[in-house]
């Protein structure tokens, strides 16, 4: 009996490793968010989805970065900002053989602007964005980063947690060892 109570401390330990892990690396990422007030340039990685002045069914996607919707020297071609879908999902050309995946939802404003959010994975990293467009400009919110790193900053405090609390369940569910006898 005391072996099944010691392999289920140990695979609640490990589940509680794991969970503590994401939850941490994700909220280190949401507590860390970059958040920009209204006029300010975000970083040049700053996602931005586009689709073509011209109406198509389905529509065609295209990812951009904040320097491509904002360069002066060539300026850049006609794009709208404004999605037609509320929300979708589509495949970025592959780039060194890792194909990224983007996943939006934009909803619409009450003065006629359309906020979005999106997910782009990328090879290790997520990419995480929002902003306001009302089709030609874009007045970005917040920006965050998840990856490698983000896990790696989470793995010693989960471990930590998650010893503390195998040593709280072998007090509670193992009993002493027996006293040697004289």
């Amino acid at each position: 009996m005391r072996f099944l109570i010691r392999a289920g401390i140990l695979i609640a330990q490990l589940a509680v490793f794991l969970a503590l892990t994401t939850v941490i690396s994700l909220g280190t990422t949401y507590f860390t968010a970059e958040r920009y007030p209204e006029g300010a340039t975000p970083v040049r990685l700053f996602p931005v989805i586009a689709v073509p002045v011209a109406p198509m069914d389905p529509p065609r996607y295209e990812l951009l970065r904040w320097p491509d919707i904002t360069r002066k020297d060539p300026p850049p071609p006609p794009r709208n900002l404004r999605l037609p879908q509320s929300a979708g999902e589509f495949a970025v050309p592959a780039v060194g053989g890792f194909q990224p995946y983007v996943r939006f939802t934009a909803r619409d404003a009450a003065d006629g602007r359309q906020r979005i959010e999106l997910r782009v994975t990328e090879d290790d990293y997520v990419i995480y964005a929002a902003y306001v467009t009302n089709g030609s400009m874009v007045v970005p919110e917040s920006f965050r980063v998840w990856g490698p790193s983000s896990v790696l900053l989470a793995v010693f405090p989960a471990f930590v947690l998650a010893l503390v609390m195998g040593r709280l369940l072998r007090r509670r569910f193992l009993p002493p060892p027996a006293a040697a006898g004289p």
